[in-house]
């Protein structure tokens, strides 16, 4: 039997949209699924919280360019 395949439907997107917030999580990041300005989960339990959670503070703290 064939696993179905991945649909951005069935992932958890986390969206940033922040070039220098990503940047600065650029080393935290390259070892998710990320898009241009999102985050993605694949499996609720793959969550990482606490980059989630740093990566919406560093968004709050500081000003910078949309992607």
């Amino acid at each position: 039997m064939r696993s179905p395949s991945r649909t951005r439907s069935s992932a958890s997107s986390i969206y940033s949209a922040r070039v220098d917030v990503r940047d600065a999580f650029a080393q935290r990041l390259a070892v998710h699924d990320t898009g241009k300005g999102c985050l993605r989960f694949w499996n609720p339990a793959w969550i990482d919280y606490d980059l989630v959670r740093d990566l919406l503070r560093a968004t709050v703290a500081t000003r910078g360019q949309i992607c």
